[in-house]
């Protein structure tokens, strides 16, 4: 009996060993675990924070910044498609000041745009939902076709697509 004793002892202690070593393989893991999450956590808040900085320097330059005020009030202007062409044409020499300045103005607007085109449809850092603040900037260009052309030749390849899918979406709202 003795010997049996001893045996349903052992196996008693090795459960008990084998039960300890599985609570603190357990503990171990969920440790892991939580400091993987608690970190995944950080990341997604600090994305946030670095999202509502750029979203903001964004408004900041739309809203304060004079050259783009000045670009926004010339495009708001009816019967432009004149000036736009003469502006915009590869070969135009533009001889005033005040085309010059303007000419800068609307590339520095463009610039802009195209910096928040390329972050939702590029970089993919900003979502569409996050840039429907911007929106009306994008329609204002819609309503300049001759703009098309001089985004393609001027760099701002994505700033036109863009603006378009602002347009295609008005029109299944509709």
């Amino acid at each position: 009996m003795q010997g049996g004793e001893k045996r349903l002892g052992f196996q008693q202690m090795r459960r008990l060993i084998e039960f300890w070593a599985l609570v603190s393989v357990l503990v171990v893991v969920g440790g892991a675990v939580i400091a993987f999450l608690r970190h995944l956590d950080q990341e997604g808040r600090s994305l946030i924070a670095k999202k509502k900085i750029l979203l903001s320097e964004f408004h900041h330059q739309l809203e304060k910044n004079p050259s783009i005020e000045r670009a926004v009030a010339f495009l708001k202007e009816s019967n432009l498609e004149k000036k736009l062409k003469h502006l915009l044409a590869p070969e135009a020499v533009l001889t005033t000041e005040v085309e010059i300045a303007l000419k800068r103005d609307l590339d520095e607007l463009f610039g802009l745009l195209n910096r928040i085109a390329q972050a939702v449809s590029i970089s993919k850092i900003l979502t569409r939902e996050e840039t429907e603040i911007f929106s009306w900037y994008f329609r204002l260009l819609q309503h300049h076709p001759i703009l098309s052309q001089y985004f393609y030749n001027s760099g701002f390849l994505d700033l036109w697509d863009f603006a378009q899918s602002f347009l295609e979406k008005d029109e299944v709202e509709v």
